[in-house]
Parts: structure tokens; sequence; C-alpha cells
């Protein structure tokens, strides 16, 4: 078979520049890239497939969310209506169950945990606060929730140690700092340790704010000079009224 000439139609074709047009000579982009472009063509599109790909399952995972949210947070909301303590904890455990990953879940766990102490069955209402304080970040609202019921069981039961490392922690939790000392101020009293509970009540008193509850700030001045300390006065206030 002889050769293929040099000069046949396929030859002469092969040898003649690309002056196909398209929507990129259009658009007036520079050769190089329109030459990358169809040099790449393929993995490109397989790229642009990959993208649309995640884009969808992003906003389909987003989707799939907030209808278990939705769906967990209805479920709550018909326990915390029904009377029926019995029935109130099998559809709390319905809810945990089912939407695990929501903040339904956990605010149930947490529900459960309240129902345990209510009933007086402290050691699985301790274990199922722990729970939901060990899974939660510390910034997390329901923690001290959790935290504050913790150590009023620990007290109740005079299990003062652990309730005075739980109380402590307390006083930097934002609204829970004048209960947590409060709270300390009595623990310490009820272990005849006057000076600690004499401390916990006088910085409670020296960080009341002038709007201060009047019966809360009554109530400690009481508690402080039942502990043998001095009936002081907050330095924030007027130099007239301390008097």
């Amino acid at each position: 078979m002889s050769a293929q000439s040099l000069f046949s139609k396929k030859s002469i074709e092969s040898q003649q520049p690309d002056t196909r047009t398209g929507l990129m000579e259009e658009l007036n982009l520079p050769p190089g890239m329109i030459a990358f472009v169809r040099k790449n063509a393929r993995n490109l599109q397989i790229g642009l497939i990959s993208f649309v790909v995640l884009v969808l399952a992003w906003v389909f995972y987003d989707y799939y969310t907030e209808l278990q949210e939705n769906k967990g947070a209805s479920l709550l909301a018909s326990a915390m209506q029904t009377e029926s303590l019995d029935e109130r904890a099998w559809v709390l455990e319905n809810v945990i169950s089912d939407y695990s990953r929501t903040e339904a879940a956990r605010w149930s766990k947490l529900e459960l945990a309240h129902l345990d102490y209510q009933e007086g069955r402290f050691d699985a209402a301790v274990t199922k606060y722990e729970e939901v304080i060990a899974r939660l970040s510390a910034d997390n609202s329901l923690v001290p929730l959790a935290r504050m019921n913790l150590a009023q069981i620990y007290e109740e039961t005079a299990q003062y140690d652990q309730a005075i490392a739980q109380y402590i922690l307390l006083k930097k939790s934002i609204g829970f700092g004048d209960e947590a000392r409060l709270a300390l101020g009595r623990i310490y009293t009820a272990k005849d340790q006057t000076a600690q509970a004499r401390k916990e009540y006088e910085e409670l008193l020296a960080g009341m704010e002038d709007e201060a509850d009047p019966l809360l700030r009554s109530r400690v001045k009481a508690l402080l000079i039942s502990s043998g300390g001095e009936n002081i006065i907050p330095a924030s206030q007027p130099e007239e009224n301390k008097k």
C-alpha cells in the first residue's frame, strides 16, 4: 500500500490552522485561554460537574437539617404539653432517638434529667446532667442549666464537695452568679466554714448593681451578719448613703 500523499485532502486539512469560531472567540477571550480550555475541556467539565454536585448536596443537607430541627422541635413541644409524666418521658425518648443531632434532642435529654430529679431518682438525674454537660461546648446555654440542677442534687444529698465544685463553675456563668454565691454561702455555713461563707456573701453584696432587687440585698446583708460579717454597703453606692 502506498504511503499517504502529502497533498491528500486529509493531509492538507490537518496542516491548515483551526479557523473555527465559537463563544469564546465571540467573547474576545485571549487566545492562550481559549487554547487551554479546549485542551483541558474534559477535565474542566468533570470539575464543573463535581462543583454542581457539591452545591446541590450542601443545599439538600441544609434543607434536611432544617427539616429535622423543625420536626424535633414540634415533637418536643408536644411532649411538654403532655400531662402524664410517663407518656412525656416516652415522647422525649423518641425525640432523642429519632432526631439525635438536633437542639430538640439535647433539650429532651435535659428534660428527662429534670423528670428524674422531680421524681427523686437522683442517680439517674446526675448521669443525664453529666451527659448533657459532657456533650456540649462550655458556652452552650444548656450547660449552666444542667450544672445548676446537678449542683442542687449534690447539695440536697449532702455531697457538699461536689456541689461546691459545680457552684464555683456557675459563678462564671452570666445570670447564675448570684444564686451560685448564695448556695456556696449556704453550704459553707452547713460545713461550719463561716469565713468562706462570709466571703461569698461579701462578694455578692459588693457586686450588686444599684438597681438590684432590694429584697435580695436585704437577704444577703442578713446572711452576712449571721455569718459574723459587718453590714457593709457596696462601694458603688453614693458616699452619703454610707453614713
